[in-house]
């Protein structure tokens, strides 16, 4: 990718000049023959560009996922991700060049739409409004990403603090001398939202477009998060809840959902929108997502796995054979000692009997470092349903040679507590690969394969991006009533979200004692139950952040390995979190832009 500055819309006249005018899934004309005639064809453009030489949405996801800390890296890279990961940054990687890039470049082809639909006045069609109304919302979703990947929070001085430059004309020369504030930024996401939903409310007999194209409701449930990032609860309220009783979306139940990832979006009824990857069109190897996470027939890195701190909230809730509960489960595969070196099945093995058991657990590595390693205790259940640590060397580190228990969240938290009073909590699981034997990363950690965004039509890593789902409105809608204190009402949709996963259901009375006897917040059930919902979609980053908290990553992975202790505490305000403006794009700007500290 030589274009360096893409701004304007200049490079756009030729971009894709040959292509074919034939409308196919994206495809789309960018430039030749511009012309009102063909608004269809270049809003194709739009959208693959969205995704085109992987796109904003890949280029970005390392950013919205990669810093959160429901995941961790099972060692070191010297890829441009990782120091995105680690939070040490970096100002020359291509992974955030190219995410600025190929994210104005799609803004700029949405900006070219929309002044041509404009230009056809009252000849404009139906379904030509609705073309225009799809270009307002995917410029909106553009520099949504944008100003929280290259801006500060909105919740730390939105007003004040620089977010990215607003392009809104297709003339190259039309360029902003300066960058948009945060708030001037997401009150241009707010104002397009709202256009694409005027200009996407079809007439009487008109056919909505399927959940891979922008549609009205995916117009609401976009603005409903922005709402809800800048605590505008009603209006939060007011979108999600009419992405809800519109009735065109159901939560996926039972093995449907277990396997969300593997349907096609269009045959996904809880999706609202997804940018679509065909299995003949688009590259499903290891430079997807995906790969990072898992290994498929060979294919693929799988080097990032769910954290400690994910797995502990995540595995509270175990069956008789002592596996977890929680349907959500089932996007993590386990690679368990017992399925032997080369088993690379995507789903694992649920219905297989384990004999070998652990407890699993997370601690500071000794000595002098910022290290944090995984340990492994062998165990045994006894008939009492109490687990026994069957070596004496490490029973003989803890004041009793039993796994202690205590309840959580309506389930069980198991922990160990050491001679000198420390207490550790764990997990019990069949025994897992380390990364080193298993994945030649490091002994330290261990191998929890996510497959949450590979195998669509049961294909490598393929995979549609979600942007929006069901689940989300319900647990927006749940969040402005608990801000509003009506906690039943709060309860009442993340309840529809448990009943989903089959585990226990919150009531008023144990949410008295759940916290191993204390009460629980109604805003922590809610932060925890979105932490294990939407894992690996790119919004626990910005959940931790909006809410003005520290990040807390003081759990295994390779984050401290390279930045010691630098980041394992991140606060909503600092400088790290978020990007610099890429050098290179920075040097081609013709204005002096305010770099990021």
């Amino acid at each position: 990718m030589n274009i360096k500055y893409v701004i304007g819309a200049a490079c756009l006249l030729s971009a894709m000049t040959g292509c074919s005018l034939d409308v196919k899934m994206y495809d789309g004309v960018m430039a030749e023959d511009l012309d009102p005639r063909n608004l269809e064809e270049l809003s194709q453009g739009s959208y693959r560009l969205l995704k085109n030489d992987n796109g904003l949405i890949d280029y970005g996801y390392p950013f919205w996922n990669f810093g959160a800390d429901d995941l961790s890296w099972g060692g070191t890279s010297t890829g441009g991700s990782f120091k995105i990961y680690d939070y040490s940054r970096n100002i020359a990687t291509t992974v955030t060049e190219y995410a600025w890039e190929l994210g104005y470049r799609t803004i700029g082809n949405c900006n070219m739409v929309i002044e041509m639909a404009e230009s056809l006045g009252d000849a404009l069609t139906d379904e030509q409004v609705v073309t225009m109304g799809e270009n307002y919302y995917l410029r909106a979703l553009c520099y949504f990403l944008l100003v929280n990947e290259f801006g500060q929070p909105y919740s730390n001085n939105p007003t004040q603090n620089p977010g990215v430059p607003l392009k809104l004309t297709s003339d190259p020369d039309d360029l902003p001398e300066s960058r948009a504030t945060v708030a001037e930024v997401y009150g241009q996401v707010v104002k397009d939202l709202k256009e694409a939903i005027t200009h996407m409310t079809l007439p009487a007999g008109m056919t909505p477009k399927a959940n891979i194209y922008a549609t009205k409701e995916a117009a609401q449930a976009l603005l409903a998060r922005v709402y809800l990032y800048m605590e505008q609860w009603d209006e939060a309220y007011a979108m999600a809840d009419a992405v809800i009783r519109s009735g065109r979306f159901q939560l996926e139940r039972g093995d449907r959902y277990a396997i969300y990832s593997q349907h096609i979006p269009e045959e996904n009824k809880e999706t609202i929108f997804a940018v679509r990857r065909t299995k003949l069109k688009d590259d499903a190897t290891y430079s997807r997502p995906g790969g990072m996470y898992i290994r498929i027939d060979n294919n693929g890195w799988e080097e990032i796995y769910p954290s400690s701190k994910y797995l502990e909230l995540m595995e509270l809730y175990l069956d008789d054979n002592g596996m977890v509960k929680d349907l959500r489960s089932k996007f993590i595969t386990k690679r368990y000692v017992e399925d032997g070196q080369t088993d690379y099945t995507v789903n694992g093995y649920p219905d297989r009997v384990y004999e070998n058991w652990t407890f699993a657990y997370a601690r500071k590595q000794p000595g002098d470092n910022a290290h944090y390693e995984y340990k492994q205790l062998t165990v045994e259940k006894q008939n009492d349903g109490t687990y026994l640590m069957t070596t004496k060397s490490e029973a003989d580190q803890f004041q009793s040679n039993v796994i202690q228990s205590e309840p959580y969240n309506l389930g069980t938290r198991y922990y160990v507590m050491e001679t000198n009073g420390a207490k550790h909590i764990g997990r019990i699981e069949p025994k897992v690969f380390d990364a080193a034997t298993k994945r030649g990363k490091d002994a330290r950690f261990l191998v929890y394969a996510i497959n949450k965004c590979s195998y669509q039509e049961q294909y490598l890593h393929l995979w549609s991006p979600v942007i929006s789902r069901l689940a989300e409105m319900y647990l927006i809608r749940a969040e402005v009533n608990a801000e509003k204190g009506n906690v039943e009402s709060a309860l009442n949709d993340v309840n529809e979200i448990r009943r989903r996963a089959d585990i226990p259901e919150w009531t008023i009375a144990n949410m008295a004692s759940a916290e191993d006897g204390q009460p629980k917040e109604i805003r922590k059930i809610i932060e925890e139950e979105r932490m294990l919902e939407f894992a690996w979609e790119g919004q626990r980053r910005f959940d931790v952040y909006r809410r003005r908290q520290t990040m807390d990553r003081r759990y295994p992975g390779g984050h401290t390995l390279q930045a010691g202790d630098k980041y394992l505490l991140i606060p909503y305000n600092s400088p790290s979190v978020c990007e610099f403006i890429p050098q290179a794009q920075y040097d081609a700007y013709p204005y002096t832009l305010e770099q990021n500290p």
